[in-house]
């Protein structure tokens, strides 16, 4: 299908629109004059019929017809756009004027009076050059709506071709935007007020293009940088390994050594991969869980172990109903437990709350430590964001990233604080059932010392 321009469409519009009324105002014009002559035409044949009963009556008085027949023959002698039957008790006694029986004629049938029911009276009256006028009328009616059609078109052209300008300014201003000209933005100032929501959004938009292909910048140099350790590892240690001959228990050491470093890429990848579905906006399947403590404590006997290798304590407080995927919430917990026993002062305590909330139920890990910065602010959710980049270990920076990314697959958000060497690291679920207590389970928890990983 051909694509039609607004110009085009709106001058044929326009040009439609001028000729519709026109012809309206045309219609209207004719039908009131055509209205104005036939009451011209009535008024004239009453105005004789007048005349002629007013001779009637005066030979009527005299008894004397033919002075009657020579004031109406001098008469219509010289009025020929005019003819007259006269008839008496149905006797013609006078007629004047040619055949009127033609439609150049107006012919009218006038009843008796009371003064003279004798007289039968037919009057009529020429109407060529009132038919001849409403013709010309019609023509010129016509050809001036056509004509002045064709003038609103080109005008209205001109006319909205001007009033498009904006967007061809605005079409050649979009051209220069791109990724050689960073930060770019449309003058939403020098377009019309109708425009300026579009410009708007547009630079909105613009804002987030421009974002997002920062964010895969900085992921494909953060990722780059992040495969590039494990690689060089396999690699080196292969050509190092290589370059003399090895009994079999020392490849096998090379071998679990390179095992080790083809994990961590097997887990960056599978990180990436859920990180690239949640971005696409995918949605958690949840389902009812009517407590939420219990797989938080699942998360906890799992790492007990690496809470004791620091002599930590834990302490879980609060319970709550949710919809939720049991298995994305134990992650973000052990992701969030992991970083705390992270940074956590040896031999201190590790706090896990369940809170219920307007926005929805939190989740919040706390832990005695050294406070993050403030100008990180949410920065450590963003993906292979480290405080301390030069404290790497067996964690990439994608554990908080994968917390922020399971709280808005259940429709939440995440938090931080960190003050007096106690930070605070949480996220939300937004579908909140309920709360209730669960003090046994929570002692229990108290009676042992847990543990928790890192991502």
């Amino acid at each position: 299908m051909a694509k039609r321009s607004i110009q085009s469409s709106m001058s044929l519009w326009l040009a439609v629109q001028t000729f519709f009324f026109l012809a309206v105002s045309s219609t209207v014009i004719y039908v009131v004059a055509d209205w104005t002559l036939k009451k011209s035409q009535e008024s004239e044949i009453l105005r004789h019929e007048g005349m002629i009963r007013s001779l009637y009556g005066q030979a009527q008085k005299s008894g004397d017809l033919q002075e009657l027949r020579a004031e109406l023959t001098e008469f219509f002698r010289i009025h020929d756009e005019l003819a007259v039957q006269l008839k008496l008790n149905g006797e013609m006694i006078f007629e004047a004027g040619p055949d009127a029986s033609n439609d150049n004629w107006r012919q009218e049938h006038m009843p008796p009076t009371a003064d003279a029911p004798e007289l039968d009276l037919i009057m009529a009256v020429r109407v060529t050059a009132d038919r001849q006028m409403l013709s010309t009328l019609a023509i010129a009616l016509v050809l001036v709506s056509l004509a002045a059609s064709l003038v609103a078109s080109m005008v209205s052209a001109r006319l909205v071709r001007r009033g498009l300008s904006p967007l061809r300014a605005l079409a050649k201003e979009t051209q220069e935007v791109g990724p050689h000209a960073s930060g770019k933005r449309l003058n939403e100032e020098a377009y019309g007020t109708e425009m300026e929501p579009f410009v708007h959004q547009f630079n909105l938009l613009l804002q987030r293009a421009e974002r997002a292909y920062q964010q895969l910048e900085s992921f494909n140099a953060d990722v780059a940088h992040e495969l590039r350790t494990p690689l060089a590892n396999l690699i080196g240690e292969a050509e190092v390994e290589l370059g003399r001959p090895r009994n079999a228990e020392e490849l096998r050491e090379v071998l679990l050594s390179n095992l080790e470093e083809a994990r961590k890429l097997s887990a960056i990848v599978s990180d990436m991969l859920f990180l690239s579905r949640a971005d696409r906006g995918v949605i958690a399947r949840t389902v009812q869980v009517n407590s939420l403590c219990e797989p938080t404590l699942e998360v906890v006997e799992f790492h007990e172990a690496l809470l004791e290798t620091k002599d930590l304590r834990i302490e879980v407080k609060g319970d709550a109903q949710v919809e939720a995927d049991v298995g994305l919430v134990k992650r973000a917990i052990s992701n969030l437990l992991g970083n705390a026993v992270q940074y956590a002062r040896y031999g201190s305590r590790i706090r896990i709350d369940i809170l219920i909330e307007s926005d929805g139920t939190w989740i919040d890990v706390s832990n005695d430590g050294p406070d993050i910065p403030p100008e990180t602010g949410d920065k450590i959710f963003e993906r292979f964001y480290r405080v301390d980049r030069s404290r790497t270990g067996a964690n990439y920076g994608l554990g908080l990233s994968i917390v922020a990314a399971i709280a808005r697959m259940h429709g939440g958000a995440t938090r931080s604080v960190s003050h007096h060497g106690t930070t605070t690291v949480g996220f939300s679920i937004a579908s909140v059932q309920g709360s209730r207590a669960f003090k046994h389970r929570r002692s229990k928890v108290h009676e042992q010392p847990p543990g928790g990983g890192g991502t």
